[in-house]
C-alpha cells in the first residue's frame, strides 16, 4: 500500500511472492470453470458440468489457502506487497541479498 501513497511509478513485481503469481492464476481460472459448468448445465451435459464445477470449487480454494498461507508467513497480505524500507531490509537480513 506504501507504494501507491508515496506515488512511486516503478514496478513492484519484483517483490510479490512467487505462490501470489500462482494463487492469482487461480482466482483467474474460477470465471471460465462456472462459466462452462452453466454452459454444460444448459446443454443438459450434468457430468462435464459437475467436473467444472468441481474444478471452480478447487481452484477457489486452491487461492485462498495460498493466499492465507502467505497472510501468515509474510504478515501483510500478499495480493499488494508492503513497499516499504522496513520491509526491504527485513527481506535483505533473511535472505541476505
Amino acid at each position: 500500500m506504501t507504494s501507491l501513497a508515496s506515488g512511486n511509478t516503478h514496478s513492484t513485481t519484483e517483490h510479490r511472492h512467487p505462490m501470489s503469481i500462482v494463487a492469482h492464476l487461480l482466482v483467474l481460472l474460477i470465471i471460465p470453470a462456472l462459466g462452462l459448468a452453466l454452459t454444460f448445465s444448459a446443454e443438459g451435459n450434468t457430468g462435464g458440468a459437475v467436473v467444472a464445477a468441481i474444478a471452480g470449487a478447487a481452484s477457489l480454494i486452491g487461492a485462498g489457502a495460498i493466499y492465507a498461507t502467505l497472510a501468515r508467513r509474510l504478515g501483510h497480505s500478499p495480493l499488494i506487497p508492503d513497499d516499504s524500507d522496513a520491509e526491504k531490509q527485513r527481506y535483505l537480513a533473511e535472505h541476505g541479498r
